[in-house]
């Protein structure tokens, strides 16, 4: 048996599972696929399921060419797409056409033996029409569409193709899909414009839709950028016969664009993790194609999976305005920003109720994209709001439920980008929307399902090192939101989606609630927090296992990259610049040590900076990672050259990568090196700045 297994799979003959009725599969019984209904169903005297509009591909054996699919349309729709496509097409017209066709062939062939003809969606040819002609017949009994009659009168003797076809017989040797375009070939077709890129097409079932749904693209045409070297595309327009043309405009023109430079080039600054497990490459992209799909297909999608679809491409299309200078990508960046809050703001009002407007994953999903766009965009303030959100969601509606691993993933997404947030917007700590949220969540009564506090509070433990050696059960480690308890939790996602053990992400924390006791012993020093023993019990305890931290080994590391050894380099160079930022954090915000005590520190940030910009002359991976670090180290830099070279750091990110949150963060810095200019030997710090500021009026941003 086991022979005859895998002889099939040897010839590539494709196994049940993926053909046959509903019926007949759900049945596990062998189905003949006949249309409209199955003989074994008729034999067994059952109904037919019939057969769903999927698209499903066998890739099982990589060996093996042949593919297996179903029908996107029933048999009945099938048939009316064929009655309608003959309807459209007269034979006066379609035999001139044709002959059109042949001739514009022979006129190439001299040039070219690859000849590549879009003449419509199913590269045949592409008939005008009249502007009051029906658009679909799926969608009923709809009248055939009625052909321009200028095509029946044009002269016959002339061989010349209409003008728009002329128009894109005339892109041809520049048309390509952008799939192909590595940054060495556009390179040299900025060099040389006149060579041109070759019409062939790859296989954009995979490329775009490999979720198992289809989506027909337009050509993308390049235009020249004479200030930087990159491509722009002008528009992008998915054509479908499955879609009527008010379907067709409900699609961005740009969607498959940005979303392949979110895929290639926005995630890598996520993580400094080049492998596929990552929630962006699981959860994100996936969802964002099956969006792209359904609307081709004309779907109704909930406001969550919109809120997340434009999110994406307004990150994507702020990162290319960046990159390019184009003011048309931030102009359409905003347009896809304000769409997506839109929808945000219509999930949120909704996102509580009963029946469950959408699914946990899908909600949370938008919620983490806003905070997303709201941080590359360098709002930090809206990035507070949806980060409130998203922990009272999680907290009124994750904790409870049993977690599988991908709402796993979205959790230590949420708190890795909050534990960054908390450390520096400390002036909105008692704000009305947080007391708003807490009040939500005790009044549902569900706050007994979280480990931690409501608020950044210090938990009470008396041996740090002891504390940091217990093992934590997996409820409480994964209801330990915020990371209040300290502790060893095996099954933690950090090191797999950040390269980051989670002892240290735990560490930040601690040194934020130390630094709210502080923040709360100033405010009302006769209130019920910490004594003058106890904190200073506390801050020395964490000092010494800060600076007893120790980095993971070599094969740990090695094995989080699996890639070269350039990624290994930039991983380690991360880490030890978060570990050295963790120390001047702790310094200042607990001790306010004087500047002047941590610059050896500032210069080892900045030394990890600079070796893991020189490592990658492209966008260094994980990127945003390193913003915190270089944020951290920077306000405490005195050495106008060390100065200097954390400009050129920051400067060089925000051109790579095209985001906002580099400019504006170094904006942040400057204002800093500005006020010890005036400060006359006074330690003037970010906190000073916050406080006399306003991190809410002014934007303080990292």
């Amino acid at each position: 048996m086991a022979t005859r297994s895998s002889a099939r799979r040897d010839t590539g003959v494709h196994t049940r599972s993926f053909t046959g009725c509903a019926t007949c599969r759900s049945r596990h019984v062998k189905c003949d696929e006949g249309r409209p209904t199955c003989s074994m169903c008729a034999y067994f005297d059952l109904p037919c399921a019939g057969y769903k509009k999927d698209v499903f591909f066998d890739t099982k054996n990589p060996e093996s060419r042949i593919r297996f699919r179903r029908p996107l349309l029933t048999e009945e729709e099938r048939q009316r797409m064929s009655q309608w496509l003959v309807s459209t097409a007269p034979p006066k017209s379609t035999t001139r056409l044709l002959s059109r066709i042949d001739e514009e062939s022979e006129r190439h062939a001299s040039c070219s033996d690859d000849i590549g003809l879009v003449y419509g969606p199913f590269g045949v040819f592409k008939v005008r029409q009249r502007q009051d002609e029906c658009s679909s017949p799926l969608a009923g009994e709809s009248l055939p569409l009625q052909v321009v009659e200028e095509l029946e009168s044009e002269d016959t003797s002339t061989s010349s193709p209409p003008q728009d076809i002329s128009q894109i017989l005339e892109t041809l040797p520049m048309a390509s899909t952008f799939a192909q375009w590595s940054p060495e070939f556009m390179q040299s077709l900025l060099e040389q414009p006149e060579q041109g890129l070759t019409p062939t097409t790859p296989d954009l079932l995979e490329m775009i839709m490999d979720q198992g749904h289809l989506a027909t693209p337009s050509i993308i045409m390049p235009q020249r950028d004479y200030q930087l070297t990159t491509f722009v595309p002008t528009s992008y327009s998915p054509v479908s016969p499955l879609t009527s043309p008010s379907i067709t405009k409900s699609i961005p023109q740009d969607a498959v664009f940005l979303l392949k430079h979110y895929s290639s080039t926005v995630i890598s600054l996520m993580t400094p993790l080049r492998h596929k497990k990552t929630p962006w490459h699981i959860l994100f992209i996936p969802h964002v194609k099956d969006c792209l799909a359904a609307l081709a297909l004309g779907e109704d999608l909930s406001h969550a999976s919109l809120c997340t679809f434009f999110g994406t491409l307004a990150i994507s299309a702020f990162s290319l305005g960046g990159v390019s200078q184009s003011e048309t990508w931030l102009d359409q960046a905003q347009i896809y920003l304000q769409r997506a809050r839109e929808h945000a703001r219509s999930m949120l009002i909704t996102a509580y109720d009963i029946p469950k407007p959408a699914k946990y994953k899908s909600i949370l999903m938008a919620i983490l994209t806003m905070v997303q766009v709201s941080n590359f965009s360098g709002n930090r303030h809206q990035a507070e709001e949806y980060f409130l959100e998203a922990e009272k969601f999680i907290r009124l509606r994750g904790l409870e439920r049993k977690k599988s691993r991908k709402v796993r993933l979205l959790h230590h997404c949420y708190v890795f980008e909050r534990m960054f947030h908390e450390s520096i917007f400390i002036c909105g700590a008692n704000s009305i929307q947080r007391r708003h949220v807490r009040r939500a969540i005790e009044s549902s009564g569900l706050s007994r399902c979280s480990v931690d506090g409501l608020s950044f509070r210090l938990y009470k433990w008396q041996n740090l090192q002891q504390e940091m050696l217990r093992v934590r059960d997996r409820e409480e480690g994964e209801n330990d939101l915020h990371l209040e308890r300290p502790g060893l939790f095996s099954a933690t996602l950090y090191p797999e989606i950040f390269g980051v053990p989670e002892p240290w992400i735990l560490l930040l924390s601690l040194v934020i609630r130390l630094g709210v006791e502080k923040d709360g012993a100033e405010q009302d020093p006769g209130g019920s927090g910490l004594n003058l023993k106890d904190y200073i019990s506390r801050a020395k305890a964490l000092e010494d296992y800060i600076n007893q931290l120790q980095r993971p080994s070599e094969m740990a590391i090695a094995s989080a990259t699996q890639q070269s050894l350039i990624d290994r380099h930039i991983l380690e160079n991360m880490l030890e610049a978060m570990r050295h930022a963790l120390a001047i954090y702790f310094y200042r915000r607990i001790y306010n040590l004087n500047a002047s005590m941590l610059q050896e520190k500032v210069v080892k940030v900045r030394d990890c900076l600079i070796q893991c910009q020189c490592a990658d002359s492209s966008v260094v991976h994980g990127s945003a990672s390193f913003i915190w670090p270089a944020f951290i180290a920077a306000c405490e830099a005195e050495d106008p050259e060390v100065q200097k070279s954390f400009a050129t750091w920051f400067d060089t990110s925000a051109r790579r990568s095209g985001l906002s949150c580099f400019s504006q963060t170094l904006g942040s810095v400057e204002k800093i090196w500005e006020e010890k200019c005036h400060a006359y030997g006074k330690s003037v710090t970010w906190l000073d700045l916050m406080r006399r500021t306003g991190s809410q009026q002014q934007g303080l941003v990292f």
